[in-house]
């Protein structure tokens, strides 16, 4: 864990003091796609292999389900609760939402160009060759090599992860001028998502740790998942990306429903973290002025929090 914690912390140092030449802090984004990439076919490999969790993989997709459902459910509830507590956010300018959007076009590098869908159906496509390669090509492959792959390829993405971070510096200057109400969005994502991983997973037969575990993932599957799947179990960890993945397509398909019905912080509670990228053009196109400022508040934050609280729960 702490290794982990250490590699997000020394990436986002890096990023933020510049201490890389420019060129090469520019392909921390490729270099966090490749360590996804890599995470998530060492992930499909390892369920490929195991026979009985193969075996419930129908069931685990019906889990997942009922996790994002709850987990977004409850988010929304939260934040629309915290929303009355607050008015502030409702005067942002339109001129630094422009701004910020301008800024995290160009620096952030996780995004794809085209269209959501796009990043959903290759990550998806990276764990499907995964599990193909475990269950026909190499099935009996070696637990501790595919380990240390996953370990290694885990550090490398944080470390991009907390370049990326880094260096968004203008945009964590903004959310300081913004003031404490910016987090309230957050703060109410990451206590309903929780609270309603750990309430479905005690009535699914786990612990407390484990539903919450799953529910402090935040719509960030390609991380989520194998950060359990490592720390915990291929079951727990595929549940993990299986809810995670259809958060964000929840997430999707609910924000323009959600547009003319809730307010600007409830509006971005069912992206979770995705909100710094996949589902920030669409809130972007369909929400209120200075939606993309709270977008990116909430994603940055919720983003950071994943790998500090997941294994938090599970250790």
């Amino acid at each position: 864990m702490w290794i982990l914690l250490g590699c997000l912390a020394a990436g986002t140092v890096i990023g933020w003091r510049r201490w890389l030449p420019a060129k090469v802090m520019a392909l921390s984004g490729k270099a966090m796609m490749l360590g996804v990439m890599f995470l998530l076919i060492s992930m499909g490999i390892r369920l490929g292999s195991d026979r009985e969790t193969l075996n419930q993989l129908g069931i685990f997709g019906l889990q997942a389900l009922v996790f994002a459902a709850g987990t977004v459910g409850a988010s929304i509830s939260l934040v629309i609760s915290l929303e009355f507590l607050q008015k502030k956010l409702r005067t942002i300018r339109v001129e630094e939402d422009n701004h910020a959007w301008q800024h995290k076009q160009n620096q952030n590098h996780k995004k794809s160009e085209a269209h959501p869908y796009r990043m959903t159906a290759l990550i998806l496509g990276a764990f499907a060759l995964g599990v193909a390669l475990g269950s026909l090509v190499i099935p009996d492959i070696n637990q501790q090599s595919v380990s240390l792959v996953t370990t290694s390829a885990l550090n490398i993405t944080l470390l991009s992860a907390g370049i990326d971070l880094g260096l968004n510096k203008e945009v964590w200057q903004q959310i300081m001028r913004l003031g404490w109400q910016v987090f309230l969005a957050p703060a109410g994502v990451a206590v309903g998502s929780i609270a309603a991983g750990m309430i479905i997973g005690k009535i699914l037969g786990w612990s407390w740790y484990e539903g919450g575990a799953v529910g402090a993932g935040f719509g960030w599957y390609s991380l989520s998942g194998v950060l359990i799947t490592q720390i915990h179990s291929v079951s727990l960890g595929t549940i993990a990306f299986l809810s995670n993945v259809a958060r964000e397509l929840l997430a999707i398909l609910l924000i323009p429903w959600l547009s003319r019905r809730v307010g600007m912080l409830a509006l971005v509670a069912p992206g979770g973290a995705t909100t710094m990228d996949t589902t920030l053009p669409l809130l972007a196109a369909v929400g209120p002025p200075g939606v993309a400022v709270v977008a990116l508040v909430n994603g940055i934050s919720l983003s950071a929090l994943v790998p500090v609280i997941v294994p938090l729960f599970l250790s």
